[in-house]
């Protein structure tokens, strides 16, 4: 069996070649994400123990039953507790931290982040010094970078309400910058008499507890828990090496998750592999048959033969295998060098790990044993008459194979309906199974109806071609393997559906959160001189001319009006609009800014109405003009623009007729749909230069959406990519198999007159029909795996929207048509080589 084997393998080891590329790319896949993901959760750790670095026992408040009742109760950490805590025995300091959520301002650049007390024991700085007045900060190296800010520079922090971020605030510089990154968010240093100053209410963290010298950690902390336990303070008191463990824990569910996806699509491209590779061994087979039957003849058992077939597929796998570590390292460290390049310099050094080494190699193995077992199968079934009967006369197959044809139907009827069902009741698991039924039955059904797919595109190409005999022959070879030919195409048609469902998914669901979005936000981009010193027109028009941004802009009256709200001390100067004055004008996304007659659509806020007094719906305001007077109900909302409340066109008449001449507007700008969120902000500044105040609040969220849905399609082709790889490497294997099994066939059309010419291009046209079938029929159900994804995903209330990036869709096919073209290269070059005369001797 041994000595079987070791001759199949040195007689097939180039035809071996591409099949052990595809299972070392599917390992290396694995690996690579499972080191990958192990490196992130150690800068994860490393992060977490820096935050917490000098401390030794730390105090925080104890862990609610009820999340969100506890969001609404007060910290019961206080400064006494602090005090108690100072006084046991074996404390050194302790220190009560306290944070704030605030908008932090630098530049063009406006972020949130966690304003909170210098942490004692962490004055280590990679440039400057701690904080040594109230109006200085300090930051962690990351978070200076993406501020762009360094030592000496000023930071504006302001207000946060949880719908827009004011700049409205305290300065401060910059004097030191810190090492690393923060683990949750970006954190800024201050003295504890800055943190005073700070904007945002301020919340009690944690006692930050250090021990005197040679004190044991775990005996202090049960000494602290047992002072405030007499005190009758609720908490929870843990050693830092406790707190560290238990934030990791927390925080792990990302890594574990770029682990399950990582391992997700490395078993997509192991799938895809072993349609690969089991297609290689089916043609192997089938080019032995005489081999084998020779071997049958002078003795072998089918046990022996069976046997070497598998020791064949299980050197191919471990040999692969073993390749693809090797790869998956070289990725692994590639990404996590790029990480640190572009990203975060302290990410961690990628480090080996057990399962990286035994999770990727066992499936690359068991893949391909898998793959390999129905050839093996087969090969044992050979006889040895078979070793007389000529090789080159195909056996008789059923032209419908009616049991496949069968649970093709039925997988594809039962799969396009829960699709449907998973649609109609927004269901995301009807959804994700019908989809994988259907795909299962698409895959099933290859081999139906894909040879007839391919006759009769190529019979189409003919007609164009003039019947062009390269354009037959290649259709004629691809129907007439149709077994080979579907599981090509098969491959294929993974990568492409994937592909397209995920593009088409992605830019419909972008889609449809844009349109809900514009129902609430109208206008991207409102624009206002009023009350701004130095404020010109003409300028703040020239800048809006001048935006590649900005498509569309209108100038709506907007006169300024004192609001009071009735039954409570709410009022403040508020610019009054009505979005009438924009109506039929392409500024406006949607008629979501349509008010009633006697209405008015206001921010409790811009009357500076806190979030404990903002209930005031229903309610009467009195907004006043000149001599004019308006009683109307109010009617909240968050979305409206800074500092402007909507009313009917009827209300805003009265108004303007109030104002007389003298009428502020307002410029309402529509925003380009691809405008970058950098692009937003340069347009907001340059406005706020010549004295205008901009609210692009809505574009900015619009950018967020595409930025993030932009990284994510990204990361999902990208992980795709290794699919798509290794399919296009089986059309070219499947090609020099073909071409090796028609070794006489190409002597023969040589002897006939055929060029080499025409030989190459008959190969790449084998490889052009399949690539196109499998184009066309993997875009279209990839396209309707993107809807039924969209529509699934959707609450009941939000209409989703079919949105096909044509674009996207055209270079997906250009690039399959380049890879069918490369693929063929090699295969096309050696079918235009082969020697009339020694292609057709029997040897």
């Amino acid at each position: 069996m041994i000595r079987i084997a070791w001759s199949n393998l040195r007689s097939a080891s180039g035809r071996l070649s591409a099949a052990m590329i595809a299972i070392a790319v599917s390992v290396a896949f694995i690996v690579a994400a499972l080191l990958f993901s192990q490196a992130f959760g150690d800068t994860l750790r490393n992060q977490v123990q820096a935050e917490w670095a000098g401390a030794d026992v730390a105090v925080t408040a104890a862990a609610s039953e009820d999340p969100a009742a506890a969001a609404d109760e007060a910290s019961p950490l206080t400064e006494s507790m602090r005090q108690t805590v100072a006084d046991v025995e074996g404390v050194e300091s302790a220190q009560l931290t306290e944070s704030a959520f605030v908008s932090v301002s630098a530049g063009s650049t406006s972020v949130t982040g966690s304003a909170t007390n210098l942490p004692q024991g962490q004055a280590e700085t990679v440039d400057g010094s701690a904080p040594g007045s109230d109006d200085e900060l300090m930051l962690r190296e990351a978070d200076a970078k993406t501020l762009g800010v360094g030592v000496g520079d000023s930071i504006t922090l302001g207000e946060f309400d949880g719908a827009r971020r004011s700049a409205d605030g305290p300065s401060f510089t910059v004097s030191g910058i810190m090492p690393g990154s923060s683990a949750a968010g970006m954190n800024l240093y201050l003295t504890d008499g800055g943190l005073k100053t700070a904007p945002g209410e301020l919340v009690p963290d944690s006692i930050r507890v250090v021990a005197d010298d040679g004190s044991d950690r775990t005996a202090l902390a049960e000494a602290v828990g047992s002072a405030l336990a007499d005190a009758g303070a609720d908490v929870s008191v843990r050693t830092v090496d406790q707190v560290v463990e238990e934030q990791i824990e927390s925080l792990s569910n990302t890594t574990d998750m770029l682990s399950t996806v990582g391992i997700a699509f490395g078993l997509l491209a192991a799938g895809v592999a072993a349609l690969v590779i089991s297609n290689t061994f089916n043609v192997l087979v089938a080019s032995r048959t005489r081999v084998l039957a020779l071997f049958r003849a002078i003795g072998a058992s089918r046990s022996q033969v069976r046997g070497a077939a598998v020791v064949e597929s299980l050197s191919l796998g471990i040999v692969g295998s073993v390749l693809g570590v090797g790869l998956g390292l070289l990725i692994g460290w590639g990404l996590s060098t790029v990480v640190r390049a572009l990203w975060m310099p302290e990410f961690a050094q990628m480090s080996p790990s057990v399962s990286a080494f035994v999770v990727g190699p066992v499936v690359g193995i068991l893949v391909t044993l898998a793959a390999g077992l129905i050839p093996a199968i087969r090969a044992s079934r050979v006889s040895p008459i078979e070793a007389l009967r000529p090789v080159d006369v195909p056996a008789a197959a059923p032209s419908i194979r009616w049991v496949r044809l069968s649970l093709t139907l039925v997988l594809g009827i039962a799969g396009i309906g829960l699709c449907l069902l998973g649609t109609a009741s927004q269901s995301v698991l009807f959804g994700i199974v019908g989809c994988f039924a259907l795909f299962v039955a698409l895959l099933v059904g290859a081999k139906v109806f894909v040879p007839p797919l391919v006759a009769l595109f190529a019979a189409a190409v003919g007609l164009i071609t003039r019947r062009s005999p390269a354009v037959k022959l290649a259709g004629r070879s691809a129907s007439t393997a149709g077994g080979r030919t579907a599981s090509t195409t098969g491959a294929l048609l993974i990568g492409i559906t994937l592909v397209t469902a995920v593009v088409v998914g992605s830019s419909s669901l972008q889609r449809t959160l844009e349109l809900a979005t514009a129902e609430d936000t109208p206008v991207d981009l409102v624009v206002s001189a009023a009350g701004q010193d130095g404020a010109d027109d003409a300028k703040i028009a020239s800048v809006l001319e001048d935006s590649p941004v900005v498509e569309e802009r209108m100038n709506i009256p907007a006169p300024t009006a004192s609001v009071s709200v009735g039954g409570t001390d709410g009022s403040g100067d508020v610019a009054i609009t009505s979005a009438e004055a924009a109506a039929d004008s392409p500024v406006l996304r949607s008629d979501g800014y349509d008010v009633d007659e006697g209405t008015i659509l206001l921010d409790p806020t811009t009357v500076g109405l806190d979030e404990a007094d903002s209930d005031v719906d229903g309610q009467s305001a009195t907004v006043r003009l000149g001599e004019q007077d308006l009683d109307l109900t109010i009617e909240t909302s968050f979305d409206v623009p800074a500092g402007t409340a909507l009313v009917s066109g009827v209300d805003a008449k009265t108004l303007e007729e109030a104002a007389g001449d003298d009428v502020a507007e307002q410029t309402w700008a529509k925003i380009a749909d691809d405008a970058s969120i950098s692009q937003i902000e340069a347009l907001t500044s340059e406005l706020d230069a010549v004295g205008a105040s901009a609210d692009a609040t809505a574009a900015q969220y619009r950018a967020d959406f595409a930025s993030l849905f932009q990284v994510a399609l990204s990361v999902v082709l990208g992980l795709l990519a290794a699919a798509v790889v290794i399919a296009v490497i089986g059309v070219s294997n499947t090609l020099t198999l073909s071409v090796i099994e028609r070794r006489r066939e190409g002597a023969l059309l040589r002897a006939l007159g055929f060029t080499r010419a025409a030989m190459s291009r008959m190969i790449t046209i084998e490889s052009l029909l399949m690539t196109v079938i499998a184009l066309i029929v993997g875009a279209g159900v990839g396209t309707f795996f993107g809807w039924v994804g969209t529509a699934s995903m959707m609450p009941a209330s939000a209409n989703p929207v079919l949105s096909v990036p044509w674009t996207q869709i055209g270079l997906i096919g250009v690039a399959a048509v380049l890879a069918a073209v490369l693929a063929s290269a090699i295969p096309a070059r050696s079918m235009s080589r082969i020697a009339p005369a020694k292609g057709m001797s029997m040897e």
